[in-house]
C-alpha cells in the first residue's frame, strides 16, 4: 500500500467531495470492521480499517487535505523533473548517504508513527464525542419521555379527582332530594292524617249535635203531647163533665 494515496485507500478520486469520501468511509469501515464476526482474527482486515480510518481523517478536515493535496502535486513534480545523470558516489558517500537514510527513516517512521497515534487518538475522541453525544441526546430523549409521562399521569389524576368530586357531588343531590322527598311524603301523610282526624271529628260533632238535637226535638215533642193531652181532658171535663181520655 505504500505506492497509494489516500484517496486510492478509500477508492476516490482526488476530487470526491466531503460527501462521497464519508460516505466510502463508512462503507469501507463497515466492509473492514474487526469487531464483525466474519473478520476476527483476521490482522490484515484490522490493518485496512486502521488505514481506512486514518486516511478519513486527514481528508475530512479541509485544513489536513488541502496539505496533502500539495505534498501530492509536489511529488509528482518532482518525479516528473528527475533526470538521469551519472553515478558519482563512492562507497564513503554511500555509507554516509546509508547512515543518514536510516537516521531520516527512523525519524520519518517515529514521526509517522506518533501521527498515527495522534490520528487514533483522535478518532477516537471524536467517536467518544459523538458517543457521548448520541448518550446526552438519548438522556434527553429519555428525560422528556419521562415529563411527558408524568405530565399524562397528573392530567388522568386530576380528570379522575374531578369524576370523583362529581360522581360524589351528584350522590350527595341525590341524598338531598331523597330526604326531601321523604320529607315531604311524611309531611303529606301527616297531613293527610291530620284531615282525617280533623273529618272524623267535625263527623262525631255532627253525629253528637244531630242526636242532641233529636233528643231535643223528641222532649218537646212529648212535652207538646203532654200538654195536648192536659188540654183534651180540660176540654173533656169542660164538655162532658168528666176527661174520658185521661
Amino acid at each position: 500500500m505504500a505506492d497509494k494515496t489516500l484517496y486510492d485507500v478509500l477508492e476516490v478520486s482526488a476530487a470526491a467531495s466531503p460527501e462521497v469520501i464519508r460516505a466510502a468511509y463508512q462503507r469501507l469501515s463497515e466492509k473492514f470492521d474487526p469487531d464483525r464476526p466474519e473478520n476476527a482474527g483476521n490482522s490484515a482486515l484490522r490493518m485496512q480499517h486502521d488505514a481506512v480510518k486514518e486516511a478519513f481523517l486527514a481528508l475530512a478536515n479541509p485544513e489536513k487535505r488541502k496539505l496533502y493535496d500539495a505534498r501530492l502535486v509536489r511529488g509528482r513534480a518532482v518525479l516528473e523533473n528527475v533526470q538521469v545523470v551519472e553515478p558519482f558516489w563512492t562507497v564513503p558517500k554511500v555509507i554516509v548517504a546509508g547512515l543518514v537514510l536510516v537516521v531520516v527513516a527512523g525519524f520519518y517512521y517515529s514521526h509517522q508513527k506518533e501521527q498515527a497515534r495522534l490520528a487514533r487518538a483522535e478518532a477516537e475522541r471524536q467517536i467518544a464525542v459523538a458517543k457521548a453525544k448520541e448518550a446526552q441526546e438519548k438522556a434527553r430523549a429519555e428525560i422528556e419521555q419521562a415529563r411527558i409521562e408524568s405530565q399524562r399521569r397528573r392530567q388522568d389524576q386530576v380528570a379522575e379527582e374531578r369524576m370523583r368530586r362529581e360522581r360524589e357531588s351528584a350522590l350527595q343531590r341525590f341524598t338531598v332530594e331523597q330526604r326531601n322527598q321523604e320529607s315531604h311524603a311524611s309531611q303529606a301523610a301527616r297531613t293527610a292524617e291530620r284531615e282525617r282526624v280533623q273529618k272524623e271529628a267535625a263527623e262525631r260533632r255532627a253525629e253528637s249535635q244531630r242526636r242532641s238535637d233529636e233528643m231535643r226535638a223528641q222532649t218537646a215533642a212529648q212535652h207538646q203531647a203532654a200538654r195536648d193531652r192536659a188540654e183534651l181532658c180540660r176540654i173533656e171535663r169542660e164538655r162532658y163533665g168528666k176527661a174520658i181520655s185521661c
